[in-house]
């Protein structure tokens, strides 16, 4: 990834004491929102907004199997098995969305 430009008329330094886990979680989140350590603390302090880049990939894939699923919803209806596959169905979704919890979990303990 490339270095972002400085922020333009950014010239006065200011020094802060932090501890070396401390460093590491703003070095953490600053690489995970794409921004230099600067630019993160900078958008923090001043209650700027932080960008999230969730991986297009993943969009794309999460997007696809909802897409799936409410199509082979609309696929079972008068099936004389409509009920079981229902509850299968359902099932993939709960699925998915404990996934996602656990994703975001995760990704709000390593903040």
């Amino acid at each position: 990834m490339p270095r972002p430009k400085r922020a333009k008329g950014t010239t006065t330094r200011i020094q802060v004491r932090i501890t070396d886990e401390e460093k590491n979680t703003l070095l953490t989140q600053a690489d995970k929102a794409r921004l230099t350590l600067s630019e993160y603390v900078r958008r923090c302090s001043l209650n700027k907004r932080i960008q999230s880049h969730v991986s297009d990939k993943a969009i794309a894939r999460l997007s696809s199997l909802c897409g799936l699923q409410k199509h082979l919803l609309m696929q079972i209806k008068g099936h004389p098995y409509e009920a079981a596959l229902r509850n299968e169905l359902n099932s993939v979704l709960a699925a998915i969305s404990t996934t996602l919890r656990a994703v975001i979990k995760k990704e709000d303990e390593s903040e």
